[in-house]
């Protein structure tokens, strides 16, 4: 059963010896007027509510982020300590020191703006490690390594496929003699007339004839490292001069003591012929 109101009220308001005051009133405008009233107390209520959820989540996720922000500090502050180490700095770290097994107490929660502080702190000084002391030292160092890598000699003397005619070590007399001798160096088979290239950057200090070397050019590569490059028919550089590796320096020969057209190339560290298979990245042996 539907109930309906009526349109409209009368209400008769009597006094005595006056006269009776007749009031007319529609019920729908007093009942929406009253709902209206009835539903601020609670939309002001669920504003309240929603704002504070709002803000509760916005502090949540700023401690979140400034968190995270601390996190990636401490792990930038860890690879500058690698820098350090590698550009040869004492450790000079701003990384919080790890707890210990001997700590404890009631843990408190840290307000998002006093992580976010505490970072923005840090980030000068870590600025003023690295651009201060880390970078120029490594540049150094960097700079460094790359002279000493261009002084390797790990090159080939020879472009392309190489022929191994003679390896490093105690051989038998390759003239047909008795006996054996040692042999300081490997020996390249090639066509009279082949380029011959430095195997690392250096400065050429003999470019010479001998009886036993025959056209002979030697290299010092620094870092106690020399380089010979015997038997040429011809030399392209001459003392004093300075190369990189792949620069030619002459051409494969048949000079001085020589059974057939070949290059002799010896390493010299500090002094000391050491086996070039060791440097050059070359076939197995057979």
């Amino acid at each position: 059963m539907r109930i309906q109101l009526p349109k409209h009220y009368t209400i008769l308001i009597t006094r005595t010896g006056k006269t009776p005051i007749a009031l007319s009133i529609r019920p729908w405008p007093i009942l929406m007027f009253a709902l209206v009233l009835t539903s601020l107390p609670v939309a002001w209520v669920a504003s309240l509510v929603y704002s504070n959820v709002q803000l509760s989540e916005r502090n949540e996720s700023l401690t979140e982020t400034a968190n995270e922000v601390l996190l990636e500090l401490d792990s930038l502050d860890a690879e500058v300590q690698d820098l350090q180490e590698r550009a040869g700095l004492p450790d000079r770290s701003l990384t919080v020191p790890k707890p210990t097994d001997s700590q404890g107490g009631v843990p408190q929660e840290v307000e998002a703006e006093a992580l976010f502080e505490r970072a923005e702190d840090r980030l000068p000084e870590l600025s003023f490690l690295v651009d201060g002391q880390v970078r120029p030292a490594l540049e150094e160092t960097l700079a460094e390594e790359a002279t000493r890598e261009a002084a390797f000699p790990s090159a080939t003397p020879l472009k392309g496929r190489v022929d191994v005619s003679s390896e490093f070590g105690l051989r038998s007399n390759p003239f047909g003699g008795w006996g054996y001798e040692l042999h300081n160096g490997i020996d390249f088979r090639g066509a009279i007339g082949t380029p011959i290239y430095a195997t690392a950057n250096g400065v050429v200090v003999k470019a010479q004839h001998s009886g036993g070397f025959g056209k002979h050019v030697v290299i010092d590569h620094g870092f106690g490292y020399e380089t010979l490059y015997a038997h040429l028919s011809d030399m392209d550089v001459e003392v004093g001069d300075s190369v990189v590796r792949g620069d030619r320096v002459g051409a494969l020969g048949n000079t001085g003591r020589s059974s057939g057209p070949h290059l002799h190339y010896t390493i010299y560290r500090q002094g000391q012929a050491v086996n070039p298979r060791y440097y050059l990245q070359l076939e197995p042996e057979s």
